[in-house]
């Protein structure tokens, strides 16, 4: 008989968890709304002073701060880099949909096939597909470099979207795959019985009972292509196709920067990624549940 876990260590483990995945998007909040000279005071907080905002509105309008406006203010600490973060924010937004869109229109029918079928070569090309991943990026960067700019792609959003959806399709692939495996055999013999052809078989069968797993690969393609820092910094062109990890990488090296500042780039740099978790929650869990945990 399976012993239960204390309600109180369940509590306990759930908090450490809480703390250690949210904590720092608190902190991000946290000192974006507090001034360096609060932030690093003892006396004062923003329970006493208050929120500010004068950093996002520096970084959506341009406006500097007024304790910057001062005479003899250290202007080295507002960075110019810091007003690419909303176009920034939107080309990254548009890459990773992008690229999740690819993933799931590419990956899907290819799971499908390699779950379902048999087809010469399938052992080599599957495994071919599984453990390219393990190629180290540095390796590829010259390559797709040349490859792109043959294509007459570098510098544009194009040219990153099709290399993040490269880079996510191999777990797409490989997590739909093995939920196409557990769908009993059953259901898609009666679905020959009833004249349905491949196509059909996929589309009206195995792709609505495949939903939760498709939002829980859909969400990891996203995130893969939001973060990615190496291709995004080497392909993409100017400031209007320039991802926003390159431009927070590119505000983080100015050792000289406002800490509010940084914090409130950072803040927004992650909003995307909470609004989708929150949205795709519930297929996430049972996607990873049912399609990749056999119970």
């Amino acid at each position: 008989m399976r012993r239960r876990l204390h309600p109180a260590a369940s509590f306990v483990f759930a908090a450490l968890i809480l703390l250690f995945t949210g904590g720092p998007v608190l902190l991000s909040l946290y000192g974006s709304l507090v001034p360096d000279r609060i932030l690093f005071s003892r006396d004062r907080s923003i329970l006493t002073e208050g929120p500010n905002f004068e950093t996002y509105r520096y970084i959506f309008t341009g406006q500097l701060p007024d304790s910057y406006q001062q005479e003899s203010a250290n202007r080295a600490m507002i960075s110019d880099a810091a007003r690419q973060v909303p176009q920034s924010l939107v080309n990254s937004s548009l890459n990773a949909l992008a690229a999740m869109a690819l993933n799931l229109i590419l990956g899907a029918p290819a799971a499908f096939v390699f779950a379902r079928y048999i087809f010469p070569g399938k052992k080599l090309s599957f495994m071919y597909l599984i453990l390219s991943p393990l190629v180290p990026a540095v390796a590829l960067v010259t390559p797709i470099y040349m490859m792109l700019q043959w294509f007459g792609l570098l510098g544009t959003q194009l040219g990153i979207i099709l290399v993040h959806t490269a880079k996510a399709l191999p777990f797409t692939v490989l997590i739909l795959s093995v939920f196409f495996r557990k769908i009993p055999a059953e259901i898609f013999e009666a679905a020959v019985l009833d004249h349905c052809s491949r196509f059909q078989t996929f589309f009206r069968i195995a792709l609505p009972l495949a939903l939760p797993s498709v939002g829980a690969t859909g969400l990891f393609a996203f995130m893969i292509s939001y973060s990615e820092y190496m291709f995004a910094m080497v392909l993409s062109g100017n400031a209007q196709t320039r991802p926003v990890s390159v431009v927070m990488a590119a505000l983080a090296r100015n050792t000289d920067v406002s800490w509010s500042l940084l914090n409130a780039g950072i803040f927004i740099a992650i909003v995307p990624t909470l609004v989708l978790v929150v949205l795709v929650w519930r297929f996430v869990v049972e996607g990873l549940l049912g399609g990749a945990v056999k119970g």
